[in-house]
């Protein structure tokens, strides 16, 4: 398949469907949870990698030379585009039937994402960015994204998945002295934080520690609905780390004061 924006897009909305299929078909079903980690808990469960493997075959199929940065399985080519995918993007959420967990899709062209999906199968909802587009696809309707235009950090509403799994106790003090700045604060938001922002319903997204699948698909989706999406320290989110979302560049400067 040639490569161009328009196939990608195609591909792309075709692995979040067939995501999709898998995930819903375990959402809410007994399953056997382990976690990846002895220290915290991280869980993983058969959706996760189910859903990752069917991903990479498609990816394979369509674009063999392509690289895949997996949060279950990853596969090196020498390749200017590098595909980076979350299979279930809030497992934690997924495992206690609560319904925000999606699936990230996100293309880079020399470290530069083009393209980003989020699927919210549980709630019917897509949200996809890029070049200059940003939209949602809700019930088969496409409507274009816009975040809304506050700018007094005192009316702001901020969101975080939970201050208690940021990298550190640092950030989460951080995070608290920001909280107490802002109009109210939402906690368990997982990748539908930054799509609720998006849309214009949430002025802040805070989070700390971030791999590079649970944020990249997210930049083109805010960016192009005319928010901003970087780093703590101001710089791309390309690799993770200490993230924050705005809805302007005033609000995160307001933001990141609070942050020091």
């Amino acid at each position: 398949m040639k490569e161009n924006i328009k196939n990608f897009i195609k591909v792309a909305n075709f692995i979040a469907d067939e995501a999709r299929k898998i995930s819903l078909y375990y959402f809410k079903k007994k399953l056997n949870i382990k976690s990846k980690s002895k220290i915290i808990f991280d869980p993983v469960t058969v959706a996760d990698i189910k859903i990752q493997k069917e991903i990479n075959k498609i990816i394979n199929k369509y674009f063999p030379s392509h690289s895949i940065l997996g949060e279950e399985e990853s596969i090196e080519n020498s390749s200017d585009y590098q595909w980076c995918i979350d299979p279930i993007d809030g497992t934690k959420s997924f495992i206690q039937g609560f319904p925000i967990w999606g699936t990230l899709i996100s293309l880079s062209k020399k470290n530069e994402i083009i393209l980003g999906i989020a699927d919210i199968p549980a709630l019917n909802e897509r949200y996809i960015g890029y070049s200059k587009f940003s939209y949602k696809i809700i019930n088969e309707k496409k409507s274009k994204l816009n975040v809304r235009n506050t700018i007094k950090l005192r009316e702001s509403v901020l969101n975080t998945t939970s201050p208690y799994v940021f990298a550190n106790e640092y950030d989460q003090k951080i995070f608290e002295r920001l909280a107490r700045s802002v109009k109210t604060v939402r906690l368990g938001g997982d990748c539908y934080s930054y799509c609720l922002l998006a849309d214009g319903h949430i002025d802040i997204v805070v989070e700390s520690g971030l791999k590079p699948w649970d944020i990249r698909a997210l930049e083109p989706i805010i960016k192009n609905a005319g928010g901003i999406l970087e780093t703590w320290e101001g710089n791309k989110i390309h690799n993770g780390g200490r993230i924050i979302a705005t809805t302007s560049r005033e609000l995160f400067k307001k933001a990141s004061r609070k942050m020091k």
